[in-house]
């Protein structure tokens, strides 16, 4: 029953991709701009770009990244934007060719791990429910569907707090800490050890008070947060704090 429901975000294998003003590897978010103001259809293939820090850190789960996403498209196609290709063929493909043969022989325009999956559910959901791979607490949030979630995050095609609900009950944690391997002290949550196997309680989508009560949770602890001008870690760890 949860096939298919949850992934790990986006191998990119290229910060080249990426806009970003804090890594010297990436385009200054400022050239994106420029590009974008120079051809507005740039705009079509540059996505918000979010890792586990952006979830956890800020209180309103904001990006500050953007990255190029070409999905599956072929060279020829991604030709349509020779602006955000020539990005690509500068930063990434010199990167991609001192890697594996198996990594130079690849697409140097795709992701390594692109996930179609999360680009098919971006056309019918507004959002997708997302968690930091490796984290102290567990903490679920609503990130946009129309982003590029990066490889430190889980991912969960759902949009429906009855969905958040049972993920972030104390049952789910108790379920994911027991079921999940470690890094250091904290939790490391993968698809196929803590959500895959995890048994939804009977008919959990019909109970209409899950939706309510994940809906005024949400809502508390986003209002909560940006009160405090605290992310997800520092909420928890103040309230899980004796």
């Amino acid at each position: 029953e949860n096939d298919n429901k949850s992934f790990q975000g986006s191998i990119i294998l290229g910060m080249g991709f990426t806009f970003d003003d804090t890594n010297p590897e990436a385009t200054p978010i400022a050239v994106m701009h420029q590009l974008v103001e120079r051809a507005p259809r740039n705009a079509e293939r540059i996505f918000p770009y979010l890792g586990g820090e952006e979830l956890n850190t800020s209180p309103t789960h904001a990006h500050h990244r953007y990255a190029i996403n070409f999905g599956q498209m072929t060279k020829e196609q991604a030709q349509d934007w020779p602006d955000l290709l020539a990005i690509l063929e500068e930063r990434v493909r010199p990167e991609r060719a001192k890697k594996s043969r198996e990594i130079a022989a690849a697409p140097w325009w795709q992701y390594w791990r692109s996930r179609p999956e999360l680009s098919e559910a971006t056309g019918r959901l507004q959002r997708l429910l997302a968690v930091a791979r490796v984290a102290d607490a567990l903490a679920f949030a609503f990130i946009p569907a129309r982003s590029t979630p990066s490889d430190q995050l889980v991912v969960f095609i759902d949009d429906r707090f009855g969905f958040f609900s049972v993920l972030q009950s104390r049952v789910h944690d108790t379920w994911a800490r027991f079921s999940a391997s470690t890094m250091k002290d904290d939790l490391r949550y993968t698809p196929s050890d803590c959500f895959e196997p995890f048994p939804f309680p009977s008919g959990w989508a019909t109970v209409g008070p899950l939706d309510s009560i994940g809906k005024t949770y949400y809502d508390v602890r986003a209002a909560l947060m940006v009160q405090r001008g605290e992310g997800l870690t520092k909420t928890y760890s103040r309230f899980h704090d004796p």
